[in-house]
């Protein structure tokens, strides 16, 4: 019988929760917390209860105000429906994922958190709401991945801490004097990262207790591209949104990569709120996949695990039109992908491949539509959609020779760092000349090169591929007369000399393009 107490403290509170304001709701809000505990003690570990401490402390940051706030039935309506069929969707989810032969409603509240989160953040009736449910789906899913693969308490707690993330990019800024010095910290430790990628020195990875954080070449690729985007593209005081990112892409343990992948598109979006919601459903269909691999029946879930990959990539590339998203979370959701690649047989990367391909052909006709439809409006970046599409294939293009990882890693430089700033008024004369070399499609710019070994990789993948990749290609040579060298809008920042980081990049991943395959390690 005591196993279905925490299924029953959940439900107590959620109706406690949503009956009631102020600090009755804000302690039914951590009484559904603590019920996603219970269960994880008793799922997997009593260790594993330190998952909750971070959650619970996000939750006590967001006081909620001591009254109601007035709703139409309209709005009420909504909300009822939200929560329950998200609920409904979680409990589906656990009857087909069992945790070995536990009961359905105990395995079932890791998933109802999320749920919950889920249906506070789509439909909120305030700001702190919508905060509250970002909390949720971070810890749901960490609780998710936990109760599939269970890690030790040190890593269950940073899991949970991950939980904080949309408190703190809502609140916390970097001090003024401390921006610059940290800018260039992120760009030392950059260096660092890809000399010692270049090199080839073997590190075993970085162990403490049982938090475990691995430092392969590729995964050292991705922690320079991303301190490179924090120190030079980031919005003024969000240099220190790269941390969860690089949490993401070098965490052994999957409950922790996957929930610093959440707090990163919570940080993320603080800003800029455009792409938030298909960024978040990417986030819910890549985090299910290491819960598949743990839990599901080998007859089906390879075949899922694929297509999850394949559509959660979709959804952020549509997502990252700009700002911080496409700063942030599409390199390390795009590097999250490759890693996870490495282990798809090759009958399952057909399908992640046709899933890639229709991806970016929807990125075509999307734009194409829009400027059919209203052509007097602002449409997207012609060349940036391209590139887009040309990620996706590229990604999708696994060969002997690493071509299409190399192809996948130069257009993430590019999109994430190059392509995303203004040039500055005081660009002049040769300087001005060097910029827009750098930005431009031509040799040695990074987006040729990206370009071309993608073209490449998908011919050597399957010819279908390979002519669409090539299509692409030739209306990427035409997209400057449509765009007239625009860029992505640029995060606010002062004119400094970190502003050369970026073509600087473009130059040097174009000359060699062989260094960064060595980096990849391939």
């Amino acid at each position: 019988m005591i196993v279905y107490l925490p299924a029953a403290l959940f439900i107590v509170s959620l109706l406690v929760g949503y009956g009631s304001a102020g600090r009755r709701r804000q302690a039914a809000t951590i009484g559904t917390l603590v019920a996603g505990a219970w269960s994880l003690a008793l799922l997997v570990d009593p260790g594993a209860v330190a998952w909750a401490i971070g959650p619970i402390v996000a939750t006590l940051l967001l006081p909620r105000p001591a009254k109601r706030v007035n709703s139409s039935f309209e709005g009420l309506t909504r909300r009822v429906i939200s929560i329950a069929l998200a609920l409904l969707i979680a409990i589906f989810l656990a009857s087909r994922l069992p945790v070995g032969e536990n009961p359905l409603l105990l395995s079932a509240v890791p998933w109802f958190l999320g749920a919950l989160g889920a249906a506070w953040f789509m439909s909120p009736i305030d700001q702190p709401e919508r905060l509250q449910g970002q909390v949720l789906m971070v810890a749901g899913a960490a609780g998710v991945i936990l109760a599939a693969v269970p890690a030790g308490t040190l890593t269950a707690g940073v899991a949970g801490a991950m939980a904080l993330m949309p408190v703190a990019g809502e609140r916390w800024r970097l001090p003024g004097p401390l921006r610059l010095p940290v800018s260039l910290g992120l760009l030392g430790l950059a260096g660092v990262a890809a000399l010692v990628a270049a090199v080839g020195t073997s590190i075993a990875g970085v162990v403490l207790f049982d938090l475990s954080l691995s430092v392969s070449g590729a995964i050292l690729l991705a922690i320079a591209v991303l301190l490179v985007a924090a120190a030079a593209i980031a919005p003024v005081g969000f240099e220190w949104a790269a941390l969860p990112g690089v949490l993401a892409v070098s965490a052994s343990a999957p409950s922790l990569r996957w929930a610093a992948l959440g707090a990163l598109i919570a940080v993320a979006t603080v800003l800029e709120r455009d792409g938030e919601h298909p960024a978040w459903i990417a986030f819910g269909v890549l985090g299910v996949v290491p819960v598949l691999q743990a839990l599901a029946s080998p007859a089906w879930s390879g075949r899922v695990q694929a297509v999850a990959l394949a559509l959660g990539l979709v959804l952020v590339v549509l997502a990252s039109r700009a700002g911080m998203l496409r700063v942030f979370a599409l390199p390390a959701s795009g590097f999250l992908v490759i890693l996870a690649l490495a282990t798809v047989t090759p009958p399952n990367l057909v399908r992640f491949q046709w899933v890639a391909a229709l991806g970016a052909v929807l990125l075509v006709a999307r734009m194409v539509l829009a400027w059919l439809i209203d052509r007097s409006g602002r449409t997207a970046i012609v060349r940036d959609q391209l590139l887009f599409a040309l990620l996706l294939l590229g990604i999708s293009a696994r060969d002997a020779l690493g071509l299409g990882v190399l192809a996948a890693a130069l257009l993430l430089v590019d999109l994430a760092i190059v392509r995303i700033e203004a040039m500055p008024e005081r660009w002049s004369g040769t300087a001005a000349r060097l910029v827009l070399l750098a930005r431009s499609n031509w040799p040695p710019a990074v987006t040729f090169a990206g370009a071309a070994i993608a073209v490449i990789a998908a011919l050597q993948a399957s010819l279908a591929l390979g002519l669409l990749a090539a299509l692409v290609l030739a209306a990427l040579q035409l997209a400057p007369l449509l765009d007239h060298h625009a860029l992505a809008p640029s995060p606010e920042r002062p004119r400094s000399a970190l502003g050369w980081v970026g073509p600087a990049l473009s130059i040097a991943c174009g000359v060699a393009p062989a260094l960064v395959l060595r980096m990849l390690r391939l």
